[in-house]
């Protein structure tokens, strides 16, 4: 097993994240939201769907395989999965637990980026860094999520009280089916003590 300290907060997000909707986690740099958010999607998706596809999204294909996926599929792995990529397909093809499933690679980088989600159906999708995606990007991806049980999972360091992301998802979220939990390094017992 490849070693991880989760805090309670990362362990409340990754159990709560099962039941709502659409699951926040914003916060500081370090703050270990990302692997939380990630691992937690993962294995959702692993175990209540099979045959489904899903989308990963970052700013640029390179910062997510970086930021994103050599954290998690590792981690995935350490567990019983195994995993494929094709990197010419920006695909990453998952078996866990008797199921398989696809994972779509995206980068939202600018404007143009929300025709190259257009057409596609998922069962779920992650967004990693969502605050730096254009607002027509992240609005595609989650039009995409219409096969049932499907969820949505956000992770972003705070841009600010006016940045359309927070306005709409994070100040929005009260009412709706939403877990939105605040990350700060205090929370990753991981992180060394001198950082």
């Amino acid at each position: 097993m490849i070693p991880y300290q989760f805090g309670d907060k990362h362990k409340a997000y990754m159990r709560r994240a099962l039941t709502c909707t659409m699951n926040v986690a914003e916060g500081a740099v370090r703050s270990g939201k990302t692997l939380a958010m990630g691992l937690s999607f993962f294995l959702w998706a692993m175990t209540c769907f099979d045959g489904k596809r899903f989308g990963i999204c970052g700013k640029t294909i390179a910062s997510l395989r970086r930021n994103v996926l050599s954290e998690i599929l590792p981690r995935l792995e350490a567990l019983g999965g195994k995993w494929k990529e094709k990197r010419t397909e920006n695909l990453v093809t998952v078996r866990f637990k008797g199921h398989e499933n696809q994972f779509y690679i995206f980068g939202g980088r600018d404007e143009s980026s929300a025709s190259l989600i257009q057409g596609i159906t998922f069962a779920g999708i992650l967004m990693d860094e969502v605050a730096l995606m254009p607002q027509s990007f992240v609005e595609q991806a989650c039009a995409r999520c219409s096969v049932e049980g499907a969820k949505l999972w956000f992770s972003c360091n705070p841009e600010g009280p006016e940045h359309w992301f927070y306005r709409e998802w994070i100040l929005g979220a009260e009412g709706r089916n939403v877990l939105h939990l605040h990350f700060t390094m205090e929370d990753n017992p991981g992180l060394d003590p001198n950082i």
